[in-house]
């Protein structure tokens, strides 16, 4: 009976150890998730602080381009010990100490606003029915913006069909093409009878078709690039490539840095720097270790805010006005040389108007106490060095800073734009912007104010 009771208990030792393996096996998730430039739940921090020194292998994606500077997708505020996320929106997958780690970075203004904007800027059109979507939706139109982008990007491009380059082709025969090759002819003769000879050919520039092709085999599969209609110019582009032979060889970041275009076919660096950040968004592409499962990717909000703030400045400000590069060095001779870099310089005749959009919170407030205000310092004093260079250049007309608002102008003269400097002078400036509501942007009270408030010659299109 004693040798019966130690068996069971042999039996169920050997049972639970069977499923404590089992439980070791199951891998748990975990969701983290909060919206751009707002604070994560601070239990998370261990995993927080992992992502943070493993994000130089996530991928950001540029709609412009002028890409900003880039700033770090999460910062810890020693202060109150949390994490922030910071401009950038899109989400994340990795593994954590055995946990599915999922990291999401909504919108702050909700999904509506942000396809309102993505509308504007593409010429596109979401389905009304989108308020709701959990995250796997939403990044599912995310996949499809990036697939629409690509596409419209390759319809453009291809106008003279795939970029080609010049190059010597050898012929290996019995009459000559092009130039003869003396020695290697020599050499040839003795062995097989037959000349060598070289001439300049065009051929395909493979090391675009293959970042293209790469990139379009991505979008097809992972990026729903199948539920879009593809135009008559991309499709021809897309039949171009499936019918050459491209490599399969791994495509170094020094192959795509050597890259050359013919000015004919500069209009494919837009597609191929696109093609580009789609391959290295790829599972463990930029991970030291070759079995990373890290996957996601992110997109610019301050970008995309910014592009958003050019496209309605330029169809609402009347005709006869440009916007125009906005790069300039100063002190060129000197060994302090800088660049300026404003977002947005506009000009008509020798008028100007510059701005700089700021994807920050702005709800009007001034600086009391501690709190600095809504009006970051470095941004007013580099908005006025933008102004002040540009009126030794011409007229200065306005210059200000372009926010999304979150709450309504209620008309004080104190918000209303104001001559530079508070002073008798014809340069107006302001720190204002489109309201961004629950579910839209209105922008129409925004253009009247600054109409309003023109010294001189700028007027406003219809809104």
């Amino acid at each position: 009976m004693h040798f019966w009771v130690i068996l069971m208990k042999h039996k169920k030792r050997k049972r639970l150890k069977k499923l404590r393996e089992c439980c070791s096996m199951i891998k748990s998730s975990v969701n983290i998730e909060t919206s751009d430039c707002l604070p994560f739940d601070s239990k998370w921090n261990e995993q927080l602080w992992h992502f943070a020194n493993n994000e130089h292998s996530v991928s950001v994606f540029n709609l412009a381009a002028n890409i900003k500077q880039s700033e770090p997708l999460i910062t810890f505020n020693y202060k109150d010990k949390k994490w922030y996320a910071g401009r950038y929106i899109g989400g994340i997958n990795f593994t954590y100490k055995k946990e599915d780690v999922s990291i999401t970075i909504n919108p702050r203004f909700g999904d509506m606003v942000l396809y309102e904007m993505f509308e504007e800027l593409f010429n596109i059109k979401f389905s009304k029915g989108m308020s709701s979507f959990k995250s796997q939706k939403k990044s599912y139109y995310l996949k499809i913006l990036i697939s629409y982008i690509w596409l419209q990007e390759m319809a453009k491009a291809n106008r003279h069909g795939l970029p080609r380059k010049k190059g010597l082709k050898k012929h290996e025969g019995y009459s000559i093409k092009g130039r003869l090759l003396i020695m290697p002819s020599i050499k040839s003769i003795h062995k097989t009878g037959k000349l060598i000879s070289a001439r300049k050919e065009q051929y395909y520039d493979q090391t675009v078709l293959k970042i293209l092709y790469e990139a379009y085999c991505i979008l097809r599969k992972d990026y729903c690039l199948g539920n879009l209609n593809i135009s008559d110019n991309a499709q021809d582009a897309i039949h171009q490539m499936e019918t050459q032979f491209i490599d399969s060889s791994f495509i170094k970041p020094h192959d795509f840095n050597a890259i050359k275009y013919h000015p004919i076919y500069q209009r494919y660096k837009e597609v191929v720097n696109l093609s580009w950040q789609i391959i290295q968004s790829q599972p463990g592409y930029n991970s030291q270790d070759s079995q990373a499962t890290v996957s996601g990717f992110f997109l610019d909000m301050a970008e995309i805010w910014e592009c958003y703030v050019r496209s309605i400045l330029k169809k609402h400000i009347s005709s006869g006005w440009k916007i125009i590069d906005s790069q300039y060095e100063v002190y060129k001779e000197m060994f302090f040389r800088r660049r300026i870099i404003p977002d947005i310089v506009m000009k008509k005749g020798d008028n100007y108007c510059v701005f700089d959009a700021k994807y920050k919170h702005m709800k009007y407030r001034t600086s009391i106490g501690s709190y600095a205000g809504d009006v970051d310092r470095n941004d007013f004093f580099q908005i006025h060095t933008y102004m002040s260079y540009l009126k030794s250049k011409g007229n200065m007309i306005m210059g200000g800073l372009i926010y999304p608002v979150t709450k309504e102008h209620d008309g004080n003269a104190n918000k209303l734009p104001c001559a530079l400097y508070g002073t008798d002078n014809d340069t107006c400036f302001f720190a204002d912007g489109p309201n961004i509501g629950d579910n839209s942007i209105n922008y129409e009270n925004f253009f009247t104010r600054i109409l309003n408030s023109m010294p001189q010659g700028l007027s406003v299109s219809e809104v």
